[in-house]
């Protein structure tokens, strides 16, 4: 199976396949417009840059979700959600989120707050390349719990 994305054509698929494609990712961000608003902004470009890679190196193996916000750090959208995705049969449900808030019974895995904006290209995709590495081992950490 290649990459499965969110759309109905996949979603199709997952239904059939979900004993093998047991993990979701939900990329979590915050939206604050404060005063730390372009700092969001660059976690968020991170983020889906992470995602974006993680979904070419585990085709077949995961679902990641369109990134769910939040303002503040409240949880309880999230808590619903994967109530939502447990009971689809997902086993893995990681939550991917630069944030410090705890989402509950499930996997969290927290990406570091990079400032990429200022760094030539060449260092960007390094420590973006970094991170991608970081996040593909805490994966493969909770697949082999």
């Amino acid at each position: 199976m290649n990459e499965l994305l969110y759309n109905q054509k996949d979603l199709k698929v997952l239904k059939d396949e979900i004993e093998f494609i047991d993990t979701v990712i939900i990329p979590f961000a915050a939206m604050d417009m404060d005063m730390k608003a372009p700092v969001h902004a660059g976690n968020l470009e991170l983020l889906q840059i992470v995602c974006v890679q993680l979904e070419k190196q585990f085709k077949g193996r995961l679902l990641i979700t369109p990134p769910m916000m939040t303002v503040g750090e409240d949880t309880s959208l999230l808590g619903m959600y994967t109530t939502q995705l447990r009971e689809y049969g997902f086993k893995n449900i990681i939550v991917l989120t630069h944030l410090q808030a705890e989402p509950g019974d499930m996997n969290k895995i927290r990406l570091n707050e990079i400032p990429l904006e200022n760094m030539s290209d060449d260092m960007k995709m390094e420590m973006i390349n970094d991170e991608v590495k970081t996040v593909m081992k805490s994966v493969i950490s909770i697949w082999n719990q």
